[in-house]
């Protein structure tokens, strides 16, 4: 089952009737409700979801009344979401100063690629033509904002580890709890699945090569796997979420027989082309 709600073909719908209802979607989420209230604003807007073509909100209503609200790109940001992305350029901005890093990735809102909010914790990612920058922050009523980063130039923009690469990550507990993950996926990946290690599962986001999710529970486990389908619903990738030692334990190579991740060896495998 997936456990984000997605959006039909644009033909389903006309533009000017989407783009209305599209607002009236994102303002409803923005506002705030009172708790007895609230389940039932979220039932409403994810019947809605179904409906709107080209949607930037994504919707999960739960018993506990968790939600978990996906935007693809700065253009689809709502108030929370955009908040935390001030935030986090705030960080990146404060973490290097200009000229201060030779590796530095420096951000703006306009490089969000993807944000991914549940309850209290976002997680975004923003990616560049240096490099990428993953941030986390956590809101809490009455605490102060914390969150963590992390960034790196790209080792190979082109080109990725086969179909996914995990680039940011962040836990509740060493190895588990709750997580957040942001990455890039080749156009190879339909959909992508973190399968917690419990039986239960959360689906991400993608778009544009891009994928960002914040688990659905705080179960996930050290043994915990992403695993990727193509569009027919086959399974072409699976890789272990907290991956003990190096990152690469294999070699990927470009169809030149360049090695583009990993140390060179005998049995590299094909490092899969990314474009956005």
């Amino acid at each position: 089952m997936n456990d984000l709600i997605e959006t039909p073909a644009e033909r389903e719908l006309p533009p000017a009737r989407a783009a209305r209802m599209r607002a009236e979607l994102l303002a409803a989420v923005a506002a705030p409700a009172p708790r007895s209230a609230r389940r039932r604003l979220l039932v409403a807007a994810a019947a809605a979801v179904t409906l709107v073509v080209g949607a930037g909100v994504t919707l999960e209503v739960r018993q506990e009344d968790r939600t978990q609200v996906v935007a693809l790109g700065p253009g689809e940001l709502d108030q929370g979401l955009r908040k935390a992305v001030r935030q986090c350029v705030q960080w990146n901005h404060a973490s290097y100063p200009a000229g201060t890093a030779p590796d530095q990735i420096p951000i703006t809102a306009a490089d969000v690629a993807v944000a991914a909010r549940r309850g209290n914790e976002t997680a975004v990612l923003f990616l560049t033509g240096a490099g990428y920058y993953g941030c986390g922050v956590t809101a809490e009523d009455g605490a102060e904002v914390s969150g963590g980063s992390s960034s790196g130039a790209w080792e190979s923009r082109e080109w990725l580890p086969g179909p996914v690469q995990r680039l940011s990550l962040s836990s509740s507990e060493a190895s588990g709890g709750q997580v957040a993950v942001l990455g890039r996926v080749s156009a190879r990946v339909d959909r992508l699945v973190l399968e917690h290690g419990t039986g239960r599962k959360t689906t991400a986001r993608l778009r544009d090569g891009a994928f960002g999710l914040v688990s659905r529970t705080d179960d996930v486990r050290r043994d915990a796997e992403l695993v990727s389908y193509d569009a027919a619903g086959r399974e072409i990738d699976r890789r272990r979420l907290f991956a003990a030692g190096e990152d690469f334990p294999r070699c990927y190579a470009d169809p030149a027989g360049r090695v583009v991740y990993g140390d060179p060896g005998p049995d590299c495998l094909p490092a899969d082309r990314w474009t956005r």
